[in-house]
């Protein structure tokens, strides 16, 4: 069992620094070619890559560990019993150290600077900032608990939690950056050096959005599972 444990740790480790990486990657190399005063680019760039890397990493370690790479959902999969809370630590852990891993490669190997970090927008308060965090985190949670949990097929869970992501970064990104994630704030705050007095919210906003999520779903599978 510990076997076991540590090799789905592991997978969340390189899911997570896979993720970050390609995530990161797409969306500063894209915005890079686009210039200057590309937001909508830049937006659009940022929800696909996050989006779909999100959607072939979950797909490529859903067979192993689960494909989580979030410590906020794996946060909501303890809540509701998936996991023992031993088995949640190891996740967490990995998945914080898998993000840091992939970002600092990511800004070793590219020629430009890590860009797609998480802070406030122009005009965004904190208040509004974790208020958004947490509701996309929620809708991000509730895709992994029915499409995932519910057994609705790999596909059709990697499309649905990938998708989520990218309709949440095109409404929330403008605003917050969309982490929806600690670690993915984590990772790359940490290899730029950019942790910002805010930086709070990238924490608490999503954990309380994934359990948010975690009520929905238990109020939902009472009556309808």
């Amino acid at each position: 069992m510990v076997q076991k444990e540590v090799i789905q740790a592991i997978a969340e480790f390189i899911g997570t620094a896979h993720f970050l990486f390609m995530g990161l990657g797409g969306s500063d190399a894209i915005a890079a070619l686009a210039g200057p005063g590309s937001d909508g680019v830049t937006l659009l760039a940022t929800a696909f890559s996050f989006g779909w890397s999100l959607m072939i990493n979950v797909w490529l370690w859903a067979e192993v560990s689960g494909g989580v790479l979030n410590p906020a959902i794996t946060i909501a999969l303890v809540a509701i019993g998936e996991f023992e809370t031993l088995q949640g630590i190891y996740y967490i852990i990995a998945q914080f150290a898998g993000a840091l891993v992939g970002s600092l490669l990511i800004q070793l190997i590219q020629p430009v600077p890590v860009a797609a970090i998480t802070t406030l927008g122009s005009g965004t308060s904190v208040i509004q900032g974790f208020i958004m965090e947490m509701i996309t985190t929620s809708i991000l949670t509730l895709a992994v608990l029915v499409l995932a949990i519910e057994k609705q097929g790999k596909f059709n869970a990697a499309f649905g939690i990938g998708s989520s992501l990218f309709i949440s970064v095109l409404v929330a990104g403008p605003y917050t950056g969309a982490s929806l994630n600690p670690a993915r704030t984590f990772g790359p705050a940490l290899a730029t050096g950019k942790i910002y007095g805010e930086i709070w919210i990238y924490f608490v906003g999503p954990v309380l959005g994934s359990l948010l999520a975690v009520i929905y779903y238990k109020t939902s599978k009472s009556v309808y599972y």
